[in-house]
C-alpha cells in the first residue's frame, strides 16, 4: 500500500491524537491505568495530544496519508530536540490535566512511568521513536515501514542510533526487520501487568 508521507504540526493535532488512540486502544499498560472505557474515550486522545504538543517544536512528527485520509502517525524526538516554548507547554499541560481529571487516582502513576523511561535512554545521541500508530484496519500493509523510512534514512546517513520502547510483542518482528535489536525490559510502570521492551537500531552503512 503506497502512502504519502509528510510532516505534521499543531493543525493536525486532533486528527493525529485520535488516530493514535485507535492504534493504541489495546495497549496493556495505558489501559491498565485508564481502565474505564467511557472515560478513556476522552482521556486517551488527550494523552496523545499532550505528547504531540511537546514534540511538534522539533518538527519530527510525520503523518501518512492515503487518498487525503490520515492513516499513520510517527512521533520522533531527534538527537538535538527543540525545547517547547510556553505556548506548547501550556497546550500539553491542558491535555495532561484532562487526563488527570478523568483518572485522578491513576494518571499520575502512568505519567511517572513514562518519565522514568527517559532516564533509561542511551547516553549517545539518538533518535527516539516516542509513538508510531497505524489505522487498525490498515496495519500489516507496509504503511509503518514507509512512515519510519525518512528518519531511519537520516539516521543511517548521519551514523546515529535509533531507540524505542514497545508494549506489543506482535511488533517485535516488525522492528527487527527494520534493523532494531532487542535491548532491555524496563519495569517503570508500578502495578502494570507487564512492562515494555526497548529496542536499539545501529545505523546501517
Amino acid at each position: 500500500m503506497d502512502v504519502a508521507i509528510g510532516a505534521l504540526d499543531t493543525r493536525e493535532a486532533t486528527a493525529a491524537s485520535r488516530l493514535l488512540s485507535r492504534a493504541f486502544a489495546d495497549d496493556p499498560i495505558i489501559t491498565h491505568y485508564l481502565d474505564d472505557p467511557v472515560r478513556r474515550a476522552i482521556a486517551l486522545p488527550a494523552f496523545f495530544e499532550g505528547v504531540l504538543h511537546e514534540l511538534f517544536p522539533s518538527t519530527q512528527v510525520f503523518g501518512a496519508w492515503s487518498e487525503d485520509h490520515l492513516v499513520g502517525v510517527a512521533a520522533w524526538l531527534p538527537p538535538d530536540p527543540v525545547e517547547p516554548g510556553a505556548a506548547a507547554r501550556a497546550r500539553a499541560h491542558r491535555c495532561q490535566q484532562l487526563v488527570t481529571t478523568m483518572f485522578p487516582r491513576t494518571a499520575g502513576t502512568l505519567f511517572a512511568g513514562f518519565a522514568a523511561l527517559e532516564s533509561l535512554h542511551p547516553e549517545a545521541p539518538h533518535w527516539y521513536l516516542a509513538f508510531v500508530g497505524i489505522e487498525p484496519g490498515l496495519q500489516g500493509h507496509g504503511v509503518g515501514r514507509q512512515l519510519l523510512a525518512p528518519v531511519l534514512n537520516v539516521a543511517d546517513e548521519t551514523s546515529t542510533i535509533c531507540y524505542l520502547e514497545t508494549p506489543f510483542p506482535r511488533t517485535h518482528a516488525f522492528y527487527e526487520n527494520l534493523g532494531f535489536a532487542r535491548h532491555e525490559e524496563p519495569r517503570t510502570f508500578a502495578g502494570a501487568p507487564q512492562g515494555v521492551v526497548s529496542f536499539v537500531r545501529a545505523p546501517r552503512s
